[in-house]
């Protein structure tokens, strides 16, 4: 066995490292520098193989072990190391690896045995038995070990070679067999005390037997007298009860026919209450029924009334419409004829004569102005003969006011055309308006008999909503009963419900409640996964069997049938999950139903088929459940069938015989009954399932009609929208005609403007131009002269004339003109303002104020009354139909009214017929209660008398087996013809002479024979408690014997393996382990000391093979000898590093003698010089590579000899607070080796150079330690190379560490 890793996270200088590289089986080196984390390494392999320093950890301790470098600081440990076991030294089966873990933190220590948990006990037995023993700890050797050896003396020693020989056991079982030699001592002495005790107690016992045999003779007279005295009331009291219980059974039969009578009177107050509650609720509708029927009735007064008052009104326009039409058709005649002749006068008269004044005003107006044009033109001619000094100079400038009156004249032309193309455009907007107004009144003529339609469609619609109206209204109201008859139905099943709850545990109440929702959500099937409770799954063929039924099933009535025992586990997880309650399930697959053999006989029948029918799926349940239950006829048969047929009987009054022979019966409360609470619920549920029916019917319906109303209101939206988009149409249009005839008008007023006024001002104007061109041109061909000329001076004149004779005629002629224009405004407005508008207003009939708006969109379009009388009488007869409907709308709510009003009346009188019933019920059971209150005070006197009986006949059969044992029959016959006061006598006079006795020790001979038999015990005890402590001191004996042999068996061992170990250390030298003893300590003396080793040695080795007592042991010695001859050392005599090779020496040696299967050296070469340390190397090399018993080395060291002869080399390095292990190549160990001791050379170096000031104190100890390697040099410098080379190697290695 061997180590093959080591994985450490956490531990002390070590953070997370990863698995080491595989250890070698046999030398493995571990180099690094001082502080890299090597004796870490080291007291990891310690800490999970349970060392002494590592077993037990305090909270401090393992806070320690935690890495605390850098980053997060660690909460926990673990080491762990793999066992190669192939030579199984683990006792584990199958085991070639071992991992072996050991895991810490601040609150825990675990271990782990192959990845699985372990006890530290476990552990350390496992360890134990590899050959891992605390008594020899010394396969581990850590820094200062080999110190510690060197400088102990004799006796620490010896005391380390009794630890090797593991005498702490012996010295442990040594302590514990004195402790009990001691405790046995004391129970000696306690056993002795107690028997002096017994022996006294012994000698008044003798004594107190006699007194207690007088005593016992009177005993069993009394006792006599007492059971005779205690059996006569005994009897007494049984006579006793059994007249109270004759008494009992006749008030029980009573007491059932109160309960019997007490229970129909509270059935029927349940239903009178039933009754009153319903007959409420429905008085309460009538009311609400009444209140909405008046409601309706004064809304159908209020319609009929004003449908009334509208008919009325129509009646009255129209009539008021025939005499106005008639008044209009009179007065348009007479407006006629005044028309005509205003027409007549303007046209014929006064017109005629207002054209002929305004042509002749315009002629003459038109004379003056060419007369004064030419009075101008001829002063202007004056006036430029004197202007202009010649003819050029005029003509000049009359060609320039010639050109302009040229551009004048095109001007005026030019107006003048667009004046008349005016008049012409004119003339076709005319003709085009025209049209347009022609197409416009057709498209009104149209869209009024549209409008019309639409009128008739939304009175018609209406006329539909309100009967909708009312039928819905109807529905509502059957919708509304129906709706509180489910409210009673649901009140009637939660109250159903309840009681079937009362009759059940309240544990399967809420699991059968829960139940409904599981098998819901859980997607099971009714009727082939799950069938519900037993009762729900058959029915009675006879209401008289159900007592029978309910009895015999009892709670299994409850239990709940399912096809699988999956669906019943499915089930029950589901309630023990949500703690919804307990329920018992009866799985189909998994009842065992026996056969059973029906007796065939006329007294009894099977439940089976004769009282109950099922659904075959859940016949196994029922076979389960009525399999073995009979119906009997009466209880004797019942019980003779019962015992015969090994089956329950049950009578139909439900007293029950068990086929194990126990009879239960009585009284049955049947409103306590299963079956009926459960039928009564299903009853309830079908009526309140049928209530609802109806209910969604009514409903449906209702929603029906108030769908229809919907789309009813829906058409007479839709209508009144598309009449109001129609009236809208028609109102623009109306504004378009009123806007295409003013525009006509004003078109008209413009052409005549243009024709009779602008065209002809235009004419003159381009006329008088081109004539005054004509005069200037004229001009231009006659001579400049200053003055006018003869003729031209006689026209001025002549034109003058003129002009003021046409200005008279003007004047006259204006004044005609305006005569003419006043009488003939005055005839023009006759006609337009009063004649003419009061004929349209006759025509379009605007006189009838009271005509509603859409009677007059109704009538639009028409230029008479004869359509508004149409509509009028169109409305008349609508609004007649809705008189006839709102009257027989009417009249049904009166008998709806009068019917509501009966039925409140009926339901008043039920309603006090139910509570007169109620209050007679109830003092009927006021009357049953007082029966039953007193015939329950006479069960309880008599049960308390029964109770009183039986607590005596109790406290007498108590008393008699109190007595103990009875005395002989003949005794007992001597009083049984005495009365109950002659034995009180005689029993007083027998107690008298008993208190006498009363100091007696009535267990007197229980306690003599007690006590013998305790002193027997005791003396026994005290026997076996001699002979162990006999044992004892032979064991203790044993154990010395035991402990010397071990100590000197490993003395003996150890000092050969010493002798072996130090040759081979040193082929030329020897060494000797010498046990020094009391008796050598009074013989040797100094001189002694010195003597010859071989001498001494032979001497020593004779007194160990004698085996001395090993209290004489005082200490063991060493002597050495470095060479084949010279002198013998003892170890205070020797060098640092003499000790240092002596102490590694005596190591191996313990080792050999105890072998491990591995061993760890901490820096063990530290003091020894390089020929000493290459001897060291080789012996870890011969004993790793042996063929017999190979052993594993891990060492680590400071020199090249151990990393020479190592197969696997490791470095550890520490950076940042953290350790790493890295496996290393042998040359780069070396290497790093070679690296470190030039490192200390140099420090060496440099050391020197300061002075020492402990030279002086430690000289003598230099130079004697100087000479005595000198001596050995000489002596042994003849034998061989090698002891002269190890001197001066011995000398050169401690001579620089003597000062330290």
């Amino acid at each position: 066995m061997h180590i093959k890793q080591i994985t450490i996270s956490n531990f002390r200088s070590f953070k997370q490292q990863a698995e080491i590289q595989p250890f070698s089986p046999a030398a493995n080196s571990v180099v690094g520098r001082n502080g890299s984390g090597k004796s870490n390494l080291f007291d990891a392999v310690q800490f999970v193989l349970l060392a002494p320093r590592f077993y037990t950890l305090r909270t401090e301790e393992r806070q320690a072990l935690l890495h605390e470098g850098s980053g997060t600081t660690a909460v926990s440990a673990f080491v762990e190391i793999v066992f190669d076991n192939s030579d199984n030294r683990f006792s584990l089966e199958n085991s070639d690896e071992v991992v072996l873990r050991r895991t810490i933190g601040h609150k825990k220590d675990e271990f782990f045995l192959q990845r699985k948990r372990a006890t530290k006990n476990e552990i350390m037995s496992l360890l134990e038995g590899a050959g891992f023993s605390k008594s020899n700890p010394y396969y581990i050797v850590q820094q200062g070990k080999v110190n510690a050896l060197c400088t102990m003396n004799d006796a620490e020693r010896l005391r380390l070679l009794k630890e090797v020989a593991g005498t702490t056991v012996y010295d442990e079982k040594k302590a514990e067999s004195l402790s009990k030699m001691e405790e046995n001592k004391s129970s000696i002495d306690k056993i002795e005390n107690v028997l002096e005790t017994i022996e006294t107690r012994l000698d008044e016992l003798r004594g107190e037997k006699e007194e207690l045999t007088h005593y016992q003779s009177l005993d069993r007279e009394r006792r006599a007298m007492e059971y005779t005295l205690y059996d006569m009331e005994l009897q007494k009291a049984r006579h006793t009860l059994d007249s109270i219980e004759g008494v009992r059974t006749t008030g029980t039969e009573g007491l059932s026919e109160l309960h019997e009578a007490a229970r129909q009177t509270h059935d029927g107050i349940r239903s009178t209450e039933t009754q009153m509650r319903t007959k409420s609720n429905a008085l309460r509708r009538n009311r609400l029924q009444w209140k909405d029927s008046e409601a309706d009735q004064l809304k159908a007064i209020s319609q009929r009334t004003k449908l009334e008052l509208e008919c009325k009104e129509l009646q009255e326009s129209v009539k008021f419409g025939a005499e106005t039409q008639k008044q209009n058709a009179i007065e348009l005649k007479k407006l006629a004829v005044e028309i005509a002749a205003a027409e007549t006068d303007l046209d014929q008269d006064i017109q005629p004569k207002y054209d002929t004044a305004m042509q002749s005003l315009e002629q003459l107006t038109n004379e003056r102005d060419e007369a004064q044009k030419k009075v101008d033109g001829l002063y202007a001619k004056q006036g430029r003969g004197r202007k202009f000094a010649s003819r050029e100079d005029r003509d000049a400038y009359l060609a320039s006011h010639i050109a302009e009156l040229d551009g004048q004249k095109s001007e005026k032309e030019a107006s003048l055309a667009e004046h008349q193309d005016l008049l012409s455009s004119l003339r076709r907007a005319m003709d085009t308006d025209h049209k347009n107004l022609e197409r416009l009144k057709g498209s009104i003529d149209k869209k009024s008999t549209t409008l019309q339609t639409f009128h008739k469609a939304i009175d018609e619609k209406k006329r539909e909503r309100l009967e909708l109206h009312d039928k819905r209204k109807d529905q509502w109201r059957n919708s509304e009963e129906l709706r509180e008859k489910v409210k009673e139905a649901r009140d009637h099943l939660h109250q159903s419900q309840s009681n079937v709850r009362k009759v059940m545990p309240r544990a399967t109440s809420m699991g059968l409640e829960a139940l409904r929702n599981v098998v819901q959500q859980e997607g099971l099937v009714e009727g082939e996964q799950y069938f519900g409770m037993l009762m729900d799954n058959f029915e009675l063929t006879d209401v008289k069997y159900q007592t029978a039924i309910e009895v015999s099933a009892q709670n299994s009535l409850f239990h709940v049938i399912v096809d699988t025992d999956g669906t019943a586990a499915k089930l029950m997880k589901r309630l023990e999950k949500d703690r919804l309650g307990r329920v018992t399930f009866l799985p189909l697959n998994r009842l065992r139903i026996d056969r059973a053999n029906y007796p065939d006989s006329p007294d009894v029948r099977p439940l089976l088929g004769h009282c109950i029918k099922y659904d075959p799926k859940v016949d196994r349940a029922m076979k389960h459940v009525f399999g073995k239950k009979l119906l009997a006829r009466n209880v004797d048969v019942a019980s003779t069938w019962s015992a015969r047929c090994k089956m329950d009987a049950i009578t139909l009054e439900g007293d029950l015989v068990s086929r194990k022979g126990a009879l239960s019966g009585g009284f049955v409360d049947l409103t306590r009954s299963r079956l009926r609470a459960q039928a009564q619920s299903i009853e309830a549920r079908e009526a309140l399932r049928k209530a609802e029916m109806d209910h969604r019917d009514v409903k449906q319906k209702a929603e029906a009609v108030d769908q229809s109303a919907t789309n009813i209101m829906g058409e007479l939206q839709r209508l009144e929208a598309k009449h109001a988009d129609l009236n809208h149409m028609l109102t623009e249009s109306d504004g378009e005609v009123k806007t295409l005839q003013i525009k006509m008008d004003h078109h008209k007023k413009q052409m005549v403007q243009v024709e009779k006024t602008t065209i002809p001002s235009l004419e003159r104007d381009t006329a008088s131009v081109t004539a005054e061109i004509g005069r200037l041109q004229d001009e231009m061909a006659t001579e400049l002269a200053a003055a006018l000329s003869e003729d031209e001076r006689s026209m001025l004149k002549r034109f003058k004339t003129i002009q003021s004779d046409l200005t008279a005629e003007i004047e006259t002629q204006s004044e005609t003109v305006s005569q003419l224009t006043v009488e003939r405004q005055r005839l023009q407005s006759l006609l337009t303002d009063n004649l003419l508008k009061r004929r349209q207003e006759l025509l379009e009939d605007h006189t009838a104020a009271e005509e509603d708006e859409l009677n007059r969109r109704a009538s639009r379009g028409k230029t008479s009354s004869a359509a508004v009388q149409e509509q009028r009488r169109d409305d008349l007869a609508i609004r007649q139909r809705e008189l006839d409907d709102a009257s027989r709308v009417a009249d049904e709510i009166d008998v709806r009214l009068e019917d509501v009003r009966q039925a409140d009346a009926t339901l008043k009188a039920e309603m006090i017929e139910a509570k007169n019933k109620f209050e007679h019920l109830k003092s009927l059971d006021m009357k049953n209660s007082e029966a039953l209150e007193a015939a329950q005070q006479k069960a309880e006197k008599l049960l308390n008398k029964r109770s009183m009986t039986v607590s005596k006949r109790e406290l007498y059969m108590r008393k008699i087996q109190e007595l103990g044992s009875l005395p002989p029959p003949s005794e007992l016959a001597n009083f049984n013809d005495l009365s109950i006061s002659a034995l009180m006598r005689d029993l007083d006079k027998v107690n008298k002479k008993l208190k006498k006795y009363s100091h007696v020790n009535k267990k007197a001979y229980d306690q003599f024979l007690n006590f013998s038999e305790q002193r027997e015990s005791l003396l026994k005890r005290k026997e076996e408690l001699d002979k162990g402590a006999e044992k004892v001191k032979e064991l203790i004996e044993s154990l010395d014997r035991q402990k010397d042999e071990a100590i000197n068996r490993t003395f003996r061992g150890v000092s050969v393996h010493f002798k072996e170990v130090f040759k081979e250390l040193l082929p030329n030298g020897s060494g000797q382990l010498i046990m020094k003893t009391a008796l050598d300590e009074a013989d040797e003396t100094d001189d002694e000391a010195e003597s010859d080793l071989s001498q001494d040695g032979e001497e020593k080795e004779e007194k160990a093979s004698g085996n001395p007592d090993v209290s004489l042991y005082r200490g063991i010695g060493i002597k050495v000898r470095f060479s084949n001859v010279g002198e013998n050392y003892l170890m205070s005599q020797l060098s640092g590093g003499q000790k240092a090779l002596v102490a590694m020496a005596l190591i191996f040696a313990i080792q050999r003698c105890d072998p491990a299967p591995f061993y760890l050296f901490d820096e063990l070469d530290q003091a020894l010089d390089s020929t000493h340390r290459k001897s060291v190397a080789n012996l870890i090399e011969r004993q790793a590579n042996s063929a017999e018993n190979p052993t594993q080395f891990i060492v680590s060291t400071f020199r090249p000899e151990l990393v020479a002869i190592a197969n696997r080399c490791y470095g550890i390095s520490h950076q940042n607070k953290v350790s790493s292990i890295h496996h290393l190549s042998k040359k780069d160990a070396l290497h790093f080796v070679a690296n470190l001791m030039k490192d200390e050379e140099a420090l060496g170096e440099v050391s020197t150079v300061a002075p020492s000031r402990g030279t002086s104190r430690g000289g003598s100890l230099l130079s004697r330690k100087r000479k005595t390697i000198a001596a050995v040099d000489e002596e042994g410098g003849a034998s061989s190379d090698d002891g002269s080379a190890q001197g001066e190697s011995m000398a050169a290695e401690e001579e620089p560490m003597s000062p330290a």
